[in-house]
């Protein structure tokens, strides 16, 4: 009865002199049966119905339409990925057809519920079970299409992040210079300072063959301290300052062995000198001028006085005392409470009603 159904269709509009492919008549088959499971509220078979129809469509009036309804049947079904396959399609086969503004608006808010920890269920039978995290692959498409959008600030720092999280430093580092490079006034600019100048630093940690990590380590952490003298983080920039210093001399140092071992003494004693110009107030000085002294007897030491090395100072303040009752939990009550009971202050001495009931009376 359907393939008569069918036949007498196609007959009609070539009759007509309307002109209908079999694909685009199998497509409006498909939206029936979507706007059935739709309207029963299966709004997961119903997406998965409207995108059938948009795979038999020749039409593209008919294909938009169709994935424009299976990405709605997902949001309410609060299928987020497959809302957001969908917008992607949009996007890439048809961003003419579409309102690309809102349309990407809405894929950053998907991703946002991501990185906030959002995960669709992975089995619908399971929903304990969640899909893997979606937030990187997410940034990652809106950043393609909207580079200069309004939130594109806040959106690279958060990438940024998420590539740190992933263990890909070298692609976090470049969002972060993006960010400092594209918005120079944001506060966002800021937060990718500070990440940029720990991710150097830790590289530098990790070994500095020609030390060019501990060099841009040393500067972001400067640029930092003169830029924001007063941010409550610039204690941290003073401090790791110091260590990268450390880490500079040490390096120098290591350069200078390795030279009076291999008997070019004039080498290594142009690499002290440096380090003991350059960083004067690290420990590792005195070995150098020690060292020094001892290669060239004209040598003779500053006896410059070495400073202190700058320290974060936490102020500590006494924890404020508990205002709430006491809540005995089940393990502390000897097996007297199955369930947390509130302490009401009872069983205490000069309690009439709790000495009456100690007694059974």
């Amino acid at each position: 009865m359907l393939k008569k159904l069918r036949l007498i269709i196609i007959i009609f509009s070539l009759i007509s002199g309307v002109s209908v492919s079999a694909g685009d008549a199998e497509a409006r088959t498909c939206l029936d049966k979507a706007i059935i499971k739709e309207n029963t509220g299966d709004f997961k078979s119903a997406g998965e119905e409207y995108l059938a129809a948009e795979h038999y469509a020749d039409d593209p009036v008919l294909k938009v339409n169709a994935i424009q309804k299976a990405s709605e049947c997902y949001r309410k079904g609060n299928f987020l990925y497959k809302e957001f396959e969908c917008l992607e399609s949009l996007l890439n086969a048809f961003p003419s057809s579409v309102d690309f503004a809102a349309t990407v608006q809405r894929e950053y808010e998907i991703a946002t519920l991501f990185y906030q920890g959002k995960r669709d269920t992975a089995l619908s039978w399971m929903p304990w079970i969640k899909d893997k995290d979606r937030a990187l692959e997410t940034f990652e498409a809106v950043i393609k299409h909207a580079p200069f959008a309004k939130f594109a600030p806040e959106m690279r720092l958060r990438l940024g992040r998420l590539y740190i999280d992933a263990n890909k430093i070298d692609e976090a580092t470049k969002v972060f210079r993006d960010v400092t490079r594209m918005y120079p006034k944001s506060e966002e600019a800021k937060f990718a300072e500070f990440e940029l100048a720990n991710i150097l630093l830790q590289k530098a940690r990790r070994g500095d063959g020609d030390g060019s990590y501990v060099r841009q380590a040393q500067d972001a952490m400067r640029k930092i301290i003169d830029k924001y003298p007063n941010a409550p983080d610039v204690g941290w920039a003073k401090e790791s300052i110091v260590e990268a210093d450390q880490i500079a001399a040490k390096r120098l140092y290591g350069l200078a062995s390795f030279y009076h071992r291999m008997e070019r003494d004039e080498a290594a004693q142009r690499y002290l000198n440096e380090l003991i110009v350059a960083y004067p107030d690290d420990k590792i000085s005195t070995e150098a001028e020690e060292f020094l002294g001892k290669m060239n007897q004209d040598y003779k030491p500053s006896g410059i006085e070495k400073k202190e090395p700058y320290t974060v100072k936490y102020k500590l303040e006494d924890m404020p005392d508990e205002k709430e009752k006491i809540m005995i939990v089940p393990e502390n009550s000897n097996g007297k409470w199955m369930l947390p009971i509130e302490d009401l202050g009872l069983g205490k001495k000069g309690d009439s009603n709790t000495q009456k009931d100690e007694k059974g009376n």
